[in-house]
């Protein structure tokens, strides 16, 4: 009944004006809404801001949820302040204008590209990492928790987009050392072209790459090759003690790595979940992170 009742609206809205085509529009679905008020479902555009309107059946929330973060081209017609979508479909390359993006920065967006923010001078990353929260205990908390705070934090608190540097430990450096990690992770940023990491746990200033990477490695002469794709690492865990991989802030733990090379599942978006369960690194974080708080119960990884 719903959808009889929207095809003899929409009928009757391009009657009484004249005949007038439908308009069409490219834009990302920024998210999908049930509306309490009426048998709608409200789609909210990226690309300008507006809410288009369909009809509310099970099919119709199936399918417009599953066009949450993707660009689409949707044809629709205007009823006084509403507009009624007439068709949808997922835009062609040749149709997307890359300058159209959401800014729900929790979801992925085929749109968005990641690009690490130069900070410029090394003075700006020290007052940066300055400010850095610094009550992690690494005795309670995980370094992959405390590192994607910390760019979180300079993400939504600055407007800095940085980068993660991993360092993974082979089998056989772990069986020489009897080393307790497997793996390393802290934020990094790029300072006039050079980058910089930012170890609020273990450093006390930003270092470069190799400095972090002798710290850890307890050498200046291990050479730990930096890799593209997880299975680098996966397969290959007798030929050399250790490897350095870069990936974009968004990337929690190494399984969203093995995930992005082996199953397709690329990160250019934050998670909730995960910030919500990185946030219990630092001491009051209920206080500090409120806004992370959904009133739902923390999924930890």
């Amino acid at each position: 009944m719903a959808i009889k009742r929207w095809v003899l609206l929409i009928a009757f809205v391009v009657f009484t004006t004249g005949f007038a085509r439908a308009e069409e529009l490219v834009t990302t679905v920024f998210n999908v809404v049930e509306s309490f008020r009426t048998e709608s479902l409200l789609v909210l555009s990226g690309a300008d801001g507006r809410v288009f309107k369909v009809p509310k059946t099970e099919e119709s929330i199936a399918r417009y949820k599953r066009l949450v973060g993707q660009v689409v081209k949707l044809s629709y017609v205007a009823s006084g302040k509403d507009y009624l979508i007439t068709k949808i479909e997922v835009a062609t390359d040749a149709e997307v204008d890359p300058s159209v993006m959401d800014l729900n920065h929790f979801r992925y967006n085929q749109l968005r590209q990641f690009a690490p923010t130069d900070l410029q001078t090394l003075e700006n990353a020290t007052q940066i990492f300055k400010s850095m929260l610094n009550d992690g205990d690494r005795r309670r908390s995980q370094c992959f928790k405390r590192a994607h705070m910390w760019a979180f934090d300079m993400w939504s608190k600055l407007n800095i987009s940085s980068q993660k540097i991993f360092i993974f430990y082979t089998q056989r450096f772990i069986q020489l050392e009897e080393f307790e990690w497997w793996f390393h992770v802290a934020p990094m940023v790029v300072v006039n072209g050079e980058e910089f990491v930012m170890d609020g746990t273990f450093m006390t200033k930003p270092i470069t790459l190799k400095a972090w990477k002798d710290y850890f490695i307890k050498s200046e002469n291990l050479n730990c090759p930096i890799i593209e794709n997880y299975n680098e690492y996966k397969n290959n865990q007798w030929t050399k003690l250790c490897y350095l991989m870069k990936t974009p802030m968004y990337y929690f733990s190494p399984i969203n790595i093995e995930n992005r090379d082996n199953k397709n599942k690329d990160r250019n978006h934050w998670v909730l979940e995960e910030l919500q369960d990185a946030r219990r690194a630092f001491k009051g974080y209920l206080d500090v992170y409120e806004g992370l708080d959904t009133g739902k119960s923390t999924i930890t990884f």
